[in-house]
């Protein structure tokens, strides 16, 4: 099983260092080890996705294992699994896809994402890994691929969990819960409201299971300065609200996850 050609999708072969199809398209790989599968007519922008200062930023946070309570959960959802395909769709700098690795170091992981410095961090953090810079709207991986799929926080195209997974597969979303980085908020927004706490609906997939954590974190300013450029709320808040946070010393905040599992829905006779 291979990347398959963001063009024609048809399978690609690779030749040393160079990723080719039957019609002639060709991809190289990156020193890093990652290939870039997004057609430059595809993309919304000049570097879509996260920025270099993002990636930096979140890799910090992951380096202190702030989200490390989270992706312990995550990783639990894979420990069982041996020697199957799994895709982290929005892999970002391969923090959570790493942890994964750790429980389950049979598994093949892939990992996709649209920010190309994202991708090249995870490539070299996990050189065992295949990972590939694309969008997760227009997976470049074949039908049925994947035995496992799980998402952290990224934007995910509708029909692809179930185009992409087997019969027996699963999809795990990570999102927000109502109060996640709930005191944040109160400081960069007048009116804070709780995040929507709703189940995706996906085409193919019905909800198995959900569960909520729940955890607290002390940070020093760098590290909140690091976890507001990381998010959203970089470009959000009040201006003034932002320039105090440096003045608070240890911050203490509230972390909430949704964890949705997916599998496919049973037809009825």
């Amino acid at each position: 099983m291979n990347w398959i050609c963001p063009h024609c999708r048809e399978p690609l072969v690779k030749v040393e260092r160079s990723y080719h199809c039957e019609t002639g398209h060709c991809f190289d790989q990156a020193k890093e080890g990652y290939v870039n599968l997004l057609p430059a007519n595809r993309k919304r922008s000049r570097d879509p996705g996260d920025n270099r200062e993002m990636v930096e930023a979140r890799k910090r946070v992951h380096a202190a294992d702030v989200y490390r309570t989270l992706a312990e959960a995550v990783a639990a959802y894979f420990k069982e699994l041996s020697h199957a395909s799994v895709l982290d769709l929005g892999c970002g700098e391969g923090y959570y896809g790493g942890v994964v690795l750790e429980h389950a170091p049979k598994i093949s992981m892939w990992g996709i994402d649209i920010a190309k410095p994202a991708v090249r961090l995870a490539a070299k953090a996990h050189p065992r890994g295949r990972f590939a810079v694309a969008s997760a709207y227009e997976v470049p991986l074949g039908d049925s691929s994947m035995d496992a799929i799980f998402s952290v926080f990224a934007p995910v195209g509708e029909s692809e969990p179930a185009r992409l997974l087997s019969h027996e597969g699963f999809f795990l979303n990570i999102c927000p819960a109502a109060r996640h980085l709930w005191q944040l908020r109160e400081h960069l927004y007048a009116d804070p409201k709780p995040h929507k706490e709703v189940a995706a609906a996906l085409p193919g997939l019905a909800l198995e299971k959900q569960e909520k954590i729940g955890f607290s974190v002390a940070l020093e300013p760098p590290l909140l300065a690091d976890l507001v450029a990381m998010t959203p709320y970089a470009y959000g808040g009040q201006r003034e609200s932002k320039a105090t946070l440096e003045q608070l010393g240890v911050f203490e905040v509230q972390m909430e996850f949704l964890l949705q599992c997916y599998r496919r829905e049973q037809a009825t006779a």
